[in-house]
């Protein structure tokens, strides 16, 4: 009797597959959910993150003066444009208007007095020097009188002289005689020698008080044209103030005066917020340990159902601990009294969000190196 070879018994293939999910893949499944704890792990929770607000510009709009708004040409969450017109302002009395402008005018023709260049004194030296002229005139006519006379009178005594030398040479006029008629001729024509130089000397005088009082002319003019042009710009100027303009493109969040309201110097009109902000602002909270430092690129992730994400860089960094602002606090992750160090971050020019806005900040922190600026050690 001969033994026949067993055959091995077929496992049926439902009983496979009933073994591999009771043995391989609940393994298979613990792995895949692993990683996915380590990913999520990784891109939401290892790198710390702040809540940040998109910077606020608001602008209250003052007037320049006191007066009457004549005309209010803006409305509430109006959006206006660089240079609209916001309103129309009536001062009223345009000298009271002029204010502070006024005073300065003033204080300037002080100073001028002071420095001896106001239009009086300068008007009193150019009378005194035309009086001189005057005086230098008559005397220099007077000199000429005498030197037409001094002239005939040397012609004599040179006649005189010219008789004295030919009787002298026929001996009929003494040394001593001689002798005088020549000194008195000599004498004479030195004189008017003198008073030729003299007469020159003064018509130069003269000349020169000529050019002195022209150029005091001219400077006297161009002050009084320096003042009147300052006095013209600065009525032009504020007959511009008088229209109060948008300085920046914004929207009107508050309107403080109405049409027709009386208002006084410095008053706010309206309240101007600008309609785009390239900046946000967070607070690293005290006690943690983050390393920060300008240039650091920061991820930012908006808060609306449809979520936009960019890279922003961090342009300023606090010195102090300053209180954050309630809603900033509120929404902290670290909450630890409620201050924190300032960061301020620059977005993309492409990135658009609403002034006010509330965006979550996560830090890219490659290999947590600290540098002497960080404030790490915080």
């Amino acid at each position: 009797m001969t033994l026949e070879t067993s055959k091995p018994i077929g496992v049926p293939a439902w009983k496979r597959w009933l073994e591999f999910r009771h043995r391989v893949l609940p393994f298979i499944i613990f792995v895949l959910a692993l990683l996915a704890v380590i990913t999520l792990w990784d891109k939401h929770l290892t790198s710390p993150s702040l809540i940040g607000q998109v910077e606020t510009t608001r602008l209250d709009i003052r007037t320049p003066s006191s007066g009457t708004i004549t005309n209010l040409l803006v409305t509430l969450f109006q959006n206006v444009q660089k240079g609209d017109t916001i309103a129309k302002l009536d001062p009223g009395d345009p000298l009271t208007a002029l204010g502070s402008q006024a005073d300065l005018l003033l204080a300037k023709k002080e100073l001028l007095q002071l420095m001896n260049l106001t239009t009086a004194a300068s008007a009193f030296d150019i009378q005194r020097n035309v009086l001189d002229k005057e005086r230098l005139r008559t005397e220099l006519m007077q000199q000429k009188v005498a030197l037409a006379s001094a002239e005939v009178q040397l012609e004599n005594l040179k006649n005189e002289w010219n008789r004295a030398k030919d009787l002298h040479a026929q001996e009929l006029l003494s040394d001593s005689q001689y002798d005088l008629a020549e000194k008195t001729y000599t004498g004479a024509q030195a004189a008017v020698n003198e008073r030729k130089n003299l007469i020159i000397d003064l018509g130069k005088t003269i000349q020169t008080i000529e050019q002195l009082i022209t150029s005091s002319q001219e400077i006297e003019e161009a002050k009084l044209d320096i003042d009147r042009t300052t006095l013209q710009r600065s009525i032009a100027k504020l007959e511009q103030d008088w229209i109060i303009r948008a300085p920046t493109d914004g929207t009107v969040t508050a309107i403080q005066k109405r049409q027709g309201e009386m208002v006084g110097s410095s008053d706010s009109i309206i309240t101007l917020t600008e309609s785009k902000s390239d900046t946000v602002i967070t607070y690293l909270p005290q006690g943690s340990e983050i390393p920060v430092k300008i240039g650091q690129k920061v991820n930012i992730k908006t808060r609306t159902q449809l979520v936009r994400e960019c890279q922003a860089t961090i342009v300023r960094i606090g010195t102090s601990y300053e209180l954050m602002p309630d809603m900033l606090s509120q929404l902290q992750l670290y909450k630890l009294g409620g201050i924190g160090v300032p960061l301020i971050m620059q977005l993309p020019p492409d990135f658009e969000c609403l002034p006010g806005e509330m965006v979550n900040i996560t830090l890219n922190i490659p290999g947590m190196e600290f540098d002497e600026k960080n404030l790490a050690g915080r």
